[in-house]
């Protein structure tokens, strides 16, 4: 019982652990909300309810550390602070993408695993204050597109304060609890204007153009630890990429999010993409390229099959 026990410990810190993102020198008061956890006070999502969603894991390990968006078959937005590591930028083989999922340990038809051949990182992007925080992956496979794993238009028009908007992810439940969610959770919420962002943040991060704010200013619900690179969807549109905050839910202190509509010349324009194309803007066309790729779940069958072994009377 006990070496049962310590196994299934192993097995979930095997998925729930995450290395520090490096700064450089002093660190920016906006913390990045990489690695993982949980949405703050969120519901669990229904399978195919963000079918653009998916989990970036590490290759070693398959654990999950950061969130991201697909926007074409061969390309995945994300957070660029999710592509350091001890304050290196990772290389593309360590990064496994996985979608088609709600739980993370999910291995149903659904799921689908991808490879990185080329990590694109905004070429302005400031690790110590988070400005540009926008990332775009070159998948070495296409995904399959299915009801369950498409991508998201990108927003084509700036973001309206007061919209009510989607964000999910595995991240953490509170920032203070560094433990994974197994499942993909989301929440609602209120994006708020630029000049009211400044004042609720101006003691943390002088906001950029490119980043917006949103949350309740009573706190209770937000994005949260491993959230980071997700999206957040507005009326079914990628409007936002998780960024930072500080801590999570806290109140007066909404989360701050890179503009998917400021940064859309960029993201569309990059040379991953000039490479992949197939995205799509203000509607969500689908296009099945590519064949399924089913990627290696070494770790998790190791660790399934020692559980079995070990639980044997």
């Amino acid at each position: 019982m006990q070496i049962h026990t310590a196994l299934t410990l192993l097995a979930l810190l095997c998925l729930s652990h995450g290395a520090e993102v490096g700064f450089p020198g002093d660190k920016a008061m906006l913390m990045p909300l990489g690695l993982n956890g949980r949405i703050v006070n969120g519901t669990k999502a229904a399978l195919r309810q963000f079918p653009h969603q998916v989990s970036l894991s590490r290759s070693w390990s398959l654990s999950h550390f950061c969130g991201g968006s697909i926007i074409s078959s061969k390309l995945v937005l994300t957070a660029a602070h999710c592509m350091y590591l001890n304050g290196e930028v990772i290389q593309p083989w360590s990064i496994v993408v996985v979608g088609g999922i709600v739980k993370l340990t999910d291995m149903t038809p659904t799921r689908q695993e991808r490879g990185v051949e080329k990590i694109s990182i905004h070429p302005m992007f400031d690790i110590s204050t988070l400005h540009n925080d926008v990332a775009v992956l070159q998948l070495s496979v296409s995904f399959k597109f299915t009801p369950e794993l498409h991508n998201a238009p990108l927003a084509g028009n700036p973001i309206v304060p007061g919209t009510i908007c989607q964000v999910a992810g595995w991240g953490y439940p509170a920032d203070n609890i560094p433990i994974v969610s197994l499942d993909l959770m989301y929440v609602d919420l209120p994006i708020r204007s630029v000049d009211e962002c400044r004042k609720l943040l101006k003691n943390i991060t002088n906001l950029p153009d490119g980043m917006f704010c949103a949350g309740y200013l009573d706190g209770g619900k937000d994005a949260c630890q491993g959230d980071s690179g997700g999206g957040m969807v507005c009326n079914g549109i990628l409007t936002g990429v998780v960024s930072g905050g500080e801590g999570c839910a806290r109140p007066l202190f909404p989360g701050v999010y890179a503009d998917v509509y400021y940064y859309l010349n960029w993201i569309t324009n990059n040379e991953a993409i000039v490479i992949s194309g197939n995205f799509s803007r203000g509607n969500s066309t689908r296009r099945n390229n590519g064949e399924h790729q089913k990627a290696s779940v070494v770790a998790v069958a190791f660790f399934l099959a020692l559980l079995s072994i070990t639980s044997r009377p």
